[in-house]
């Protein structure tokens, strides 16, 4: 995963990539906004060992302080009801100061008076020096993290927390809360390990350079501790990932759906920023009716992932059908309108109840060209435009082609808008027929289309070149154990092949002989593990038979030519 890094608020998460920074937020009302900026300065410039771990302390600080003083404030005119605004923040900030410079005076005795004296009480005055520094340090480290722990449980900062949670929740990929070079993670474990060393070292400079010395030292520790906390990071172990826990435990706690839904927008956001050409955004400046792009977009990504579908192009299918975009401008909009959101949680719906997206807007690109798709045709497939393209190689100058079982047309209307062939096509739907016919005039070609049972209402004197097919090959037994997109929405006439899946094939096979012409052709496409059984069927009447691959590397095409003797059957 890139390099992007985030940071909590108090009430929602920021992500930094590169320069690019975006905050998602909720105000009192329940409302999430979002606001993005180009920063002058981003979180780690260079990757050199020991000088990214310092800039992280510095720039991350920033970033921090940076969320937390603008929250107050952009939420304050939320909750303002019997006194004013200004008097609200004031008294806030007043109390915020008082109770902070408290806190540190408390830490500072804990800290700093209070473990001296505690192992003097415990080791005595003459133990060794160097284990009364040990303890010494061992006894401010379990001070910190009790007095953490004690923190964590407070209202605001467990919310705090789940904020913090959620950044390391998206960054891991949905694995865990717990990241080892979270900011706060890092904060806790190097003032740790600061404490140790300095316990350790135990400076006896004058009061001057005394202090100049233990910052020079606590810097050069938090610089150790982030190449330490990387390492862990990026190791293949789990269990050495999963250490971190230690001191991340202190500053993570569970987030909710929504917690996650308002980190996602942010993380989406600074995603789309990449794209130079993307605007700024800010919320707080939309319409009433308008509503953040990034916010419906990571909603509903998680929507289509909780339900098992992760393919992200299906997501970004559905929005650009919705909002009448091409792919390569949905990441440039920054706003939708409300109404646009309700269509596209409508089209996820649909889809996370198995509903084809073909059959949701009732059409599709397909080999370039867009098609209506009804539930009374299959939805074309990827494997087909494979079938096509063998066929237009064999089709020189004026072939006569015919399409058997042609549902949608999509082969047939592909042959006649590629080649010069003169195509027919058949099949025993009449609604289908109708859909092919539609298709046919959308996409400006002409095709012959017959309602017949395979051959049955052609003219036997009509002989064609190549004939092509892709028939029913589902066995009647598999149907009910298909995919819901396919066992619910596509015509179970198009899908049933009998038995064994090859009843179709059998019956073409036997017939298409007396319709095709010297040196005809036929080819089909075929289901898995089809393929043999197939070619087994073509050698009585056909020869150089060919099989060929999909992109799946599975056995897709069969086809081949017919005999120029053949055997003659009884």
């Amino acid at each position: 995963m890139e390099k992007i890094f985030a940071m909590p608020c108090l009430y929602g998460t920021g992500f930094y990539y590169n320069k690019n920074s975006a905050l998602a937020y909720v105000d009192q009302s329940g409302k999430t906004h979002i606001s993005s900026e180009k920063n002058k300065v981003k979180m780690i410039y260079h990757n050199f060992i020991f000088l990214r771990g310092l800039e992280y302390l510095i720039f991350g600080f920033y970033f921090f302080v940076k969320n937390l003083v603008k929250m107050p404030f952009e939420n304050e005119n939320k909750v303002a009801k019997n006194v004013s605004n200004s008097l609200n923040i004031s008294i806030k900030y007043v109390l915020g100061t008082f109770f902070a410079v408290v806190s540190l005076i408390f830490a500072l005795l804990l800290l700093g008076y209070i473990p001296a004296r505690l192992s003097v009480l415990i080791g005595g005055y003459n133990q060794n020096t160097f284990l009364n520094r040990l303890l010494v340090a061992l006894i401010k480290v379990i001070f910190l993290y009790l007095i953490l722990l004690s923190i964590k449980y407070l209202t605001p900062f467990r919310q705090f927390y789940r904020f913090n949670a959620c950044g390391n929740y998206i960054l891991n990929e949905e694995k865990s809360i717990h990241k080892p070079t979270n900011y706060l993670n890092y904060l806790v474990f190097s003032f740790c390990f600061t404490f140790i060393v300095l316990s350790l070292i135990g400076l006896t400079a004058n009061t001057f350079y005394k202090p100049i010395l233990n910052l020079i030292i606590s810097l050069f520790c938090f610089t150790i501790c982030y190449e330490i906390l990387l390492l862990l990071e990026q190791s293949k172990f789990d269990w050495l990932k999963k250490s971190c826990i230690i001191t991340s435990f202190l500053v993570t706690e569970k987030p909710s759906s929504t917690e996650i839904y308002i980190a996602l927008s942010a993380f989406s956001e600074v995603k789309f920023m990449r794209n130079r050409k993307r605007t700024i955004v800010n919320t707080e400046n939309f319409k009433d009716q308008e509503i953040s792009f990034s916010s419906v977009y990571a909603e509903n990504k998680q929507r289509l992932k909780n339900a098992g579908i992760d393919d992200i192009s299906e997501l970004e299918f559905l929005m650009c059908e919705v909002l009448n975009v091409k792919r390569g401008k949905l990441r440039l909009i920054t706003k939708i309108k409300e109404t646009q959101k309700k269509q596209i949680e409508d089209a996820v719906k649909r889809r996370i109840e198995g509903e084809p997206i073909t059959k949701i807007f009732g059409r599709t690109n397909f080999f370039g060209y867009d098609f209506i798709v009804t539930k009374d045709v299959l939805s074309p497939r990827m494997e087909t435009e494979l079938l096509i393209e063998t066929v237009i190689k064999f089709c020189k100058d004026k072939k006569r082609v015919l399409d058997i079982g042609t549902g949608s047309g999509v082969i047939a209307i592909c042959i006649a808008k590629k080649t010069d062939a003169n195509v027919t096509a058949t099949d025993i739907s009449s609604k289908a027929l109708q859909v092919a016919k539609k298709n046919a005039e959308k996409n400006n070609v002409k095709v012959n289309f017959k309602l017949s049972d395979l051959f049955l209402n052609l003219k036997s004197v009509k002989k064609f070149d190549i004939i092509v097919s892709n028939p029913p090959y589902i066995s009647s037994d598999s149907i009910e154990n298909l995919d819901v997109e396919v066992k619910n929405f596509d015509p179970h006439l198009a899908l049933d092949g009998g038995s064994d899946g090859l009843k179709f094939y059998r019956k073409i096979i036997m017939l298409a002989p007396k319709h095709l012409a010297k040196n005809g052709r036929i080819f089909f496409e075929v289901g898995k593990g089809q393929a043999k059984e197939v070619a087994k069927l073509l050698q009585d009447d056909f020869e150089d038979i060919v099989v060929i691959k999909d992109y799946n590397k599975i056995d897709r095409i069969v086809y081949a030519k017919l005999k120029s003797k053949r055997i003659s059957k009884k």
